[in-house]
C-alpha cells in the first residue's frame, strides 16, 4: 500500500513535467502576410520575393534565407520544393513537402515548431529537427533557383 502512495503521485508529476515540455511556449504568436513582407508578433520580420512560381524570404537586413519552388503535381494538387540557407553554418538544405506548399504554409510550419526565434532568426537546431520530421525529400530535386 505504500508503495502505491509513493508510485501514483510520482507518475502524475511525470505526467505534468512531460505535459509542460510537450506544450513549450511559442515564440511566434501573431502571423500576417503582405505582399512583400512577412509580419510576425507585429513587427516586420522578413522580405518576401515573389516571381512567378518561385520565392525568396530574406531577413530584414536582405540576407537571403530561403529559396521555394510551388510545382503542380499530376493530382492537380501543389507541391514545394524549399532550400534552406543559414548563414550562421553556412549550411544549405533541401526541402520538399506536399503539405506545406508556399510562403504562408510554411511560416506556419516553422512558428508552430518555434524554428523562428524572437529575433526573427532561423533556430539552425530546431530547423535541422523540422527537416527531420517533415522532409519528404527522396532524392534531391534540379537545383531551386532563384527568382
Amino acid at each position: 500500500m505504500k508503495i502505491i502512495r509513493f508510485i501514483i503521485p510520482v507518475l502524475f508529476l511525470t505526467a505534468v513535467i512531460n505535459s509542460a515540455k510537450a506544450q513549450e511556449k511559442k515564440t511566434i504568436t501573431e502571423v500576417k502576410f503582405e505582399a512583400n513582407e512577412i509580419i510576425l508578433n507585429n513587427e516586420h520580420a522578413f522580405n518576401y520575393i515573389r516571381k512567378e512560381n518561385k520565392f525568396v524570404i530574406q531577413d530584414r537586413k536582405g540576407n537571403n534565407l530561403i529559396y521555394g519552388e510551388i510545382t503542380s503535381s499530376t493530382d492537380g494538387g501543389f507541391s514545394s520544393w524549399i532550400r534552406f540557407l543559414t548563414i550562421k553554418d553556412n549550411i544549405e538544405q533541401q526541402f520538399y513537402n506536399e503539405k506545406i506548399v508556399g510562403r504562408n504554409d510554411l511560416i506556419f510550419a516553422l512558428c508552430e515548431n518555434n524554428v523562428i526565434t524572437k529575433d526573427f532568426e532561423l533556430d539552425n537546431e530546431k530547423l535541422k529537427e523540422f527537416i527531420k520530421k517533415f522532409n519528404q525529400l527522396e532524392s534531391p530535386p534540379d537545383e531551386v533557383e532563384e527568382p
